[in-house]
């Protein structure tokens, strides 16, 4: 097994460079004093390390086909790190860190012998257990209970407003642009789901006369290019959209755009910027988040939790954790990842990062439906004929006259007592004993 195949199976790259250099102290002149003291090899097959090192061997053909043999797994050595390139974070710091180790135990290799030997074999054994160390990692097997979480978060408004710009709103704010969001009548709420696609029709169109000619279409998208993306959607083609003509207009490109969501993704993996899928941006670059999921609390209380610690969803099981305490002022845009650490091997991996947009809210007039007007209109109905009942009853109390009520009352006679039974009889029409004619009573009384 080579270098490669062993970086494939560790699960972190600074034990791939690790290896690498390991392979190449091994190659570098340690190798026949391992061989001489009996210690086995793990993970590498190379003719260098095995039986063709015997010291015993003192030929000068002999020295040739080891010498030979030692250059080839160097110039392997070399090109299995090479490939690793691209991959790995700070490959330059770690390779020169290496070199700085290999020219350290070719130092040592030129001390007198009786030292030389001791040290070049200690050495020898150190790396090789660090050989064996990143394959046993590799096969410890990996169990809920041995694994340990942490949420990261790190803002990036600003990359976002620098490539992308801003919006404005109704009232004239200036905000970050949404996600999504509708562009408006003057595309001035443009959110960058619409704004990109707009953006790249306006780069095409060098001539600027509102239509992409085919010729415009293939300077950007090269024959190259074609092979792995043409910028729409699968099963359309530039042909298929300009039909017998030869240009697309704006609207045609905005419905059959498919490259929105790989310019945002590029926008936030772009390594100029931030590379937050990496274990060591994770750790270095990322703000802890404390275990109750509050962000803006103190990074000092944060700490590893197990699975158990997380709620779940229904069905899949997968943990969630909900986030608060992330500023939303300025349609504020995060990303968040979660690393994992293995108690017992001591190494880490690097989920997947989100994107997460805080939506500032911004108030937004109620539109009005017939149903609304219908309900506002029965409600000032009858709020009108109730004012108009108490304005009439106002109108009649008040205009109300106040007139006399006659009531005509008997009088009693002097002594107070009622005429006797032989007393004279009073003539028709006459007055009582000792009154006048008759009296009223009178008294204003209201109707």
């Amino acid at each position: 097994m080579d270098v490669h195949d062993a970086a494939r199976r560790a699960l972190s790259s600074d034990d791939v460079i690790h290896h690498g250099i390991v392979q190449q102290l091994a190659l570098g002149g340690v190798g026949a004093d391992i061989a001489s003291s009996g210690v086995e090899v793990a993970g590498s097959e190379s003719p260098a390390m095995g039986s063709e090192w015997d010291q015993s061997a003192t030929s000068t053909e002999h020295r040739r086909s080891q010498e030979e043999a030692r250059e080839r797994a160097v110039k392997e050595t070399e090109a299995a790190l090479e490939a690793l390139r691209a991959h790995v974070p700070d490959f330059e710091q770690r390779r020169s860190e290496g070199d700085a180790a290999l020219r350290d135990a070719e130092r040592r290799s030129m001390l007198a012998a009786g030292g030389a030997v001791t040290v070049r074999r200690q050495a020898g054994v150190a790396s090789v257990q660090s050989m064996k160390g990143v394959v046993d990692r590799a096969k410890t097997p990996i169990r809920d209970q041995d694994l340990e979480f942490m949420i990261f978060w790190k803002e990036v408004t600003a990359t976002f407003v620098e490539r992308w710009g801003t919006m404005t709103d109704p009232m004239g704010n200036t905000y970050t642009r949404l996600m999504d969001n509708p562009c408006g009548d003057r595309n001035m709420m443009c959110g960058y789901k619409q704004w990109i696609p707009k953006s790249e029709f306006l780069k095409l169109d060098k001539n600027q006369d509102g239509v992409m000619s085919r010729e415009e279409y293939e300077k950007q998208y090269t024959a190259s290019r074609l092979a792995y993306d043409d910028g729409f959607k699968t099963g359309v083609s530039f042909g298929s959209i300009a039909g017998n003509g030869s240009t697309i207009t704006e609207a045609q490109w905005i419905e059959n755009f498919d490259g929105t969501q790989a310019i945002i993704d590029a926008t936030v993996k772009d390594p100029m910027y931030q590379t937050f899928w990496t274990v060591g941006s994770v750790n270095t670059t990322g703000k802890r988040i404390v275990p109750g999921g509050n962000a803006s609390k103190e990074e000092e209380r944060a700490m590893w939790e197990p699975w158990t610690q997380f709620d779940q969803m229904a069905g899949d099981g997968r943990l969630t954790r909900s986030i608060s305490g992330l500023d939303d002022s300025n349609n504020n845009i995060y990303i968040i990842n979660v690393l994992v650490r293995h108690k017992v091997t001591g190494e880490y991996a690097a989920y997947k990062p989100h994107i997460l947009q805080k939506k500032t809210p911004l108030y937004k007039a109620h539109q009005v439906s017939s149903t609304d007007y219908n309900v506002i209109i029965g409600v000032c109905s009858g709020f009108g004929a109730i004012v108009l009942v108490l304005v009439f009853a106002l109108i009649f109390t008040r205009n109300k006259r106040l007139r006399p009520n006659l009531k005509i009352k008997r009088a009693n006679s002097p002594g107070g007592g009622k005429p006797s039974s032989g007393g004279t009889r009073r003539k028709s029409g006459g007055s009582p004993p000792g009154t006048r004619a008759g009296s009223v009573v009178g008294s204003m009384v209201s109707a």
